[in-house]
């Protein structure tokens, strides 16, 4: 059974590591958010939340913050490979459910394991995608100097060899 616990390491704290996934991590929109994420030096998927006042009052803040913390709670063992996290909630998740954020979620980790499958080594926010010989469900991380092990067989490892998205 996975740990599907949502732990204090697991979280984005200070205001410097929002910055630094802001600065190098590569943006995703989605209608219910924004999702900034770049490879995180940790070894372990960590998440930070943004919730604007736009939103409503600290009611609606809150529950907005505890959908996606639930999402990202059940689905982290899906990330591709350990990511930094800033979701910064839109307008529009007032009217959402669960289900709602859930699938808004997976597309964006579609769209990560896509981009990682992709992307040349043209620029720095860019993964170097190379084939490799590693056991067929991990994937050697350069940015972390070991193998990471992957949720599901994709089929085709690659290395990563650059540190953001």
């Amino acid at each position: 059974m996975p740990d599907e616990r949502f732990r204090k390491s697991e979280r984005l704290h200070k205001r410097r590591d929002f910055l630094k996934v802001y600065a190098e991590g590569k943006r995703y929109n989605l209608p219910l958010f924004t999702i900034f994420a770049c490879v995180s030096e940790q070894p372990v998927s960590r998440l930070g939340i943004t919730v604007s006042r736009k939103i409503g009052k600290a009611v609606r803040r809150n529950r907005a913050k505890r959908l996606i913390r639930e999402v990202f709670r059940k689905n982290k063992e899906r990330l591709p490979f350990p990511l930094d996290l800033v979701v910064s909630v839109k307008e529009a998740v007032r009217e959402a459910n669960y289900w709602a954020v859930e699938a808004e979620f997976l597309r964006f980790i579609e769209r990560v394991t896509r981009d990682m499958r992709e992307r040349g080594s043209t620029s720095s926010h860019q993964l170097a995608l190379q084939p490799k010989e590693v056991p067929p469900q991990s994937v050697r991380c350069a940015a972390l100097g070991r193998d990471v092990v992957l949720p599901w067989h994709t089929g085709v490892t690659f290395a990563l060899s650059s540190i953001a998205l």
